[in-house]
């Protein structure tokens, strides 16, 4: 190898040289953008089905179903039979606990967005972590709160074809399907936010490198967004009239 050759080499001239931080921030914005616009067109066909299903009723199953109450244990047993079974309604889920969740996360999102803000300022990586952390346990926090609310999914004792189910109404699955993308959106929320405590706390988060922590405060802002406006959906338009 020549010298000339060595220096280039050493100097990444060979084909791996590295991009300006600018250019490579800008690629994964244009990334990330496409990313978001693509949960963009899930949450909007997600609000669509909901309202769909809510206008078109079938079968009058929006938030009723024909299944079984009072049955006992004595039933399983042989002994006594299953009482005649009637249309069960059942009710919207809790408004407040679902705000109470959405809060949760925009309260998460301010948190991440005023350390970014610090970051970029003060240029204390340190307390920055600390930021991202404490926001990071928030998102948990919003996780938790969201799988105590899919607990909560009323269930109703039905029999389909000679199968004895826990069935659930229209309503109740389109809202077990948004409460669980929320869970999913949640724990990506915790792991990006732990990523940024963790890269922070080695010194690959800075107040010169803060790119990173743009993306993901930009993301964790759509998240939150998101949350509002279907939390807004579902807690205004449910019942049938």
């Amino acid at each position: 190898m020549s010298t000339d050759t060595a220096h280039e080499t050493a100097h990444g001239h060979d084909g791996g040289h590295h991009e300006a931080p600018e250019v490579v921030d800008h690629r994964q914005r244009m990334a990330l953008w496409l990313f978001i616009g693509g949960d963009i067109v899930t949450t909007a066909a997600i609000i669509f089905t909901y309202l769909y299903l809510r206008a078109v009723n079938t079968g009058g199953h929006w938030m009723s179903m024909v299944g079984y109450q009072g049955h006992s244990y004595a039933y399983y047993e042989g002994i006594d039979p299953l009482p005649a079974a009637t249309l069960i309604h059942v009710q919207p889920m809790s408004a407040s606990f679902n705000w109470l969740v959405t809060g949760v996360v925009v309260l998460s999102a301010l948190i991440l967005w005023a350390g970014e803000k610090a970051l970029r300022s003060s240029g204390n990586a340190r307390t920055f972590s600390v930021t991202a952390l404490l926001a990071t346990a928030v998102a948990i926090v919003a996780t938790a709160l969201s799988i105590v609310q899919l607990r909560h999914l009323p269930e109703i004792y039905a029999v389909h074809a000679d199968s004895h189910v826990m069935a659930y109404t229209t309503y109740d699955s389109a809202m077990m399907f948004i409460i669980g993308s929320a869970v999913v959106h949640f724990i990506i929320l915790a792991f990006l936010g732990l990523g940024l405590t963790i890269r922070a706390a080695r010194g690959a988060i800075t107040g010169q490198k803060w790119f990173q922590a743009r993306l993901v405060r930009i993301f964790w802002v759509w998240v939150a967004v998101s949350a509002i406006v279907l939390s807004a959906l579902t807690t205004t338009v449910n019942t049938v009239h």
